[in-house]
């Protein structure tokens, strides 16, 4: 499906009736890593999952996307769908624009959920390496993301050729005017731990426990900082949980998830 939002045309999945459950999807990866909990969940929910600016299929623009306008970005697709309150859930960088929609628009929430993400902001070298490979992908293209980034999105035991596949081709579908802007976003977020302790809807923290992009003890800090949070650690999964172990994953939102409806 398609909507104008903000000035861009962003795709999105809508499937299925009930709770909303909003899926914000991490970076450079577009809305399809979500596909095993929206054919999952759609028989008891409404799912929503939206590919963000410049990622997926949604449409690009030349600039900087911040956490914050990507936040908007879901916000006002929301509003045109008229979802009323949602449960967000947002993995890596989605976890990002999930914490900048909580600031936002904490109203919005009847809970939300983070994977395989964290709070601080990026260390002075961090910002300055994502804004050398933003100049690379303008040369080079967005091979320079994914390459390095697709063998590390699964657990290193794990040796599914199929997968690892599905998750490049998430990733491939990303422009490079997208990937660009998510890099400079990234590199510029605002530290989202003095927030923490004043979120007050329910609070659910998912990790691969061998995870290697956002190691999962970043998500026990989360889970420490923020009141009344679940913490759950799934063995034998890498970034991409949701993806890589969908049974266990949607279990462990669905029993959650019983709990706030």
């Amino acid at each position: 499906m398609q909507a104008t939002v903000n000035g861009i045309k962003m795709m999105f999945t809508d499937e299925g009736q009930g709770m909303p459950l909003v899926f914000v999807h991490g970076f450079p990866l577009s809305r399809g890593a979500w596909q095993k909990q929206v054919e999952a969940l759609k028989s008891s929910y409404r799912v929503i999952a939206p590919d963000l600016r410049g990622l997926g299929e949604s449409e690009a623009r030349v600039g900087t996307n911040t956490m914050t306008q990507l936040a908007d970005d879901t916000h006002a697709l929301l509003k045109q769908l008229n979802t009323g309150r949602i449960v967000l859930i947002g993995h890596s960088m989605g976890g990002y624009v999930a914490l900048a929609f909580a600031r936002q628009h904490p109203e919005m929430l009847r809970g939300l959920v983070l994977v395989g993400t964290k709070a601080g902001a990026d260390s002075a070298e961090a910002a300055a390496g994502r804004r050398a490979t933003a100049e690379k992908v303008k040369i080079e293209g967005s091979s320079v993301v994914v390459n390095p980034m697709a063998p590390k999105m699964l657990a290193a035991s794990n040796s599914d050729q199929t997968m690892a596949q599905h998750v490049r081709g998430f990733m491939e579908r990303s422009q490079p005017q997208g990937v660009i802007g998510a890099l400079l976003g990234m590199a510029e977020r605002e530290d989202s731990t003095p927030h923490l302790a004043q979120l007050k809807m329910p609070t659910l923290i998912i990790a691969g426990a061998d995870d290697t992009i956002i190691p999962s003890g970043e998500s026990e800090k989360l889970a420490s900082a923020v009141n009344g949070a679940r913490l759950e650690m799934i063995p034998n999964a890498g970034h991409l949980v949701a993806f890589e172990k969908a049974d266990e994953f949607n279990r462990v939102l669905r029993e959650w998830l019983k709990t706030i409806s």
